[in-house]
């Protein structure tokens, strides 16, 4: 990713119009001094440079639209081109003011993009250096002849302050710009940790309502169930009692299997302890119910690798997607599990021989209660599950998927691993 868009400002438009009150503030303030000191031939020359700054700034706040990056680029071009007049008028670069070249240096480190950043910084010190190698002030105070009869050589003196500035800027843009970038990459963690955090709460959340669902239903259902096989049983054969009554037996195996699969995709595993398990046990309890639907590919050295992880949840997870492949596919075809660790991440790929998923549903697939099944058939947690367990876990899970090409299915996860006890 371009740095250049990757890291974002450490203040906004608004704080640099604030800034720019205080300069001008400043700015009243020399006025006022050169005008009580008796310099009015150069009182007026500021006072224009200070109405410039304020009329700019006035137009800035009057904006109903945020101010884009262009604009902030000219302001402190601006800003730059008022300072290098009032040097010109109060001494050019026997100045003493020279070193206020950084704070525009530091201002667009603080608001622009890198490369308008160090462009920002070669204008200061372009604009520096012209006025240092000309050396022709519009005027000069006092002060100026004052320094000019020291001993001290004043070349060498200007020369020794540009050769400052020019080691400062750069110094100072890289740091800036340095801790911009570890503000952006500790705002993205945080971000994430922030979304995991708000899943898992959620998943948490869905089990306990899972739970909770299921053993308060389960008595009334399993009520209902009995009455209604008694109903059946005294009731005439063919009779719309019991044709009623069977009906009743259906709905109540059918609530019994929606609490049932709510349950099992949420997990009653989510608070799950890490231990360690060997890969080879891992993919038993992964395949138990399943029998030559998956062809499974795996080292066969893996089987002993001996790893620490939450085995029933991410068991859990990757079951979800071996059902849903299984369900994709054509009666009669196979799903492959690859199962492998590079880098210390036990890495899942499930592929299928279904139709495959649209844009717009691949797109949907990893959100809460969607689904594309009837009626009946599926609650649309399976997947969302898996992402939960994945981001809990540290992981991801990944979607390829394309119509008429099946489906693609990556459950990464990082594993700590321990050798294998004797």
């Amino acid at each position: 990713m371009d740095s250049s868009t990757s890291v974002r400002p450490l203040a906004d438009a608004a704080e640099l119009i604030r800034l720019r009150w205080v300069g001008v503030a400043v700015q009243v303030a020399v006025v006022s001094v050169a005008a009580a000191a008796g310099f009015w031939k150069v009182a007026p020359v500021l006072a224009l440079l200070v109405v410039v700054g304020i009329a700019s700034n006035i137009v800035l706040e009057r904006r109903s639209t945020p101010i884009p990056e262009s604009v902030m680029a000219g302001l402190i071009a601006l800003d730059t081109a008022l300072l290098t007049a009032v040097l010109v008028i109060t001494g050019g670069a026997f100045s003493p003011y020279t070193p206020l070249y950084l704070i525009y240096t530091v201002l667009a480190a603080l608001f622009l993009r890198p490369t308008l950043a160090w462009a920002s910084m070669i204008i200061v010190l372009s604009t520096y250096g012209a006025m240092v190698l000309v050396e022709a002030p519009v005027a000069m105070l006092p002060a100026r002849g004052l320094m000019a009869n020291a001993s001290h050589d004043i070349n060498g003196h200007i020369t020794g302050m540009f050769a400052s500035v020019s080691i400062a800027s750069p110094f100072l843009v890289a740091t800036l710009l340095r801790a911009r970038r570890t503000l952006t990459t500790a705002d993205n963690l945080l971000a994430h940790a922030r979304v995991a955090e708000e899943r898992s709460r959620r998943l948490s959340s869905l089990a306990t309502l899972a739970a909770g669902a299921s053993h308060e239903l389960a008595t009334p259902l399993g009520t209902i169930a009995v009455a209604a096989k008694e109903l059946i049983r005294h009731a005439e054969p063919d009779s719309t009692q019991a044709k009623d009554a069977a009906l009743i037996r259906s709905e109540v195996g059918r609530c019994r299997r929606v609490l049932h699969e709510l349950t099992a995709d949420v997990g009653t595993t989510t608070g799950e302890q890490h231990q360690s398990v060997l890969l080879g046990d891992l993919l038993d309890l992964i395949l138990v119910g399943y029998g030559d639907e998956i062809d499974v590919e795996m080292d066969e050295a893996l089987e002993s690798r001996c790893c620490v992880m939450p085995a029933r949840l991410v068991s859990q997870a990757v079951r979800r997607l071996l059902g849903n492949a299984r369900s994709a596919s054509p009666a009669g075809q196979t799903v492959l599990l690859r199962v492998d660790v590079k880098h210390d991440q036990l890495q899942f790929e499930i592929i299928d021989h279904g139709r495959g998923m649209e844009p717009d549903v691949l797109a949907r697939a990893l959100e809460p209660f969607f689904t594309t099944r009837p009626t009946g058939v599926g609650m649309g947690l399976g997947l969302w599950f898996t992402q939960s367990v994945a981001e809990q876990l540290g992981g991801t899970l990944q979607l390829l998927s394309a119509p008429d090409a099946g489906t693609q299915a990556f459950f990464y996860l990082p594993i700590s691993t321990s050798p294998k006890e004797s």
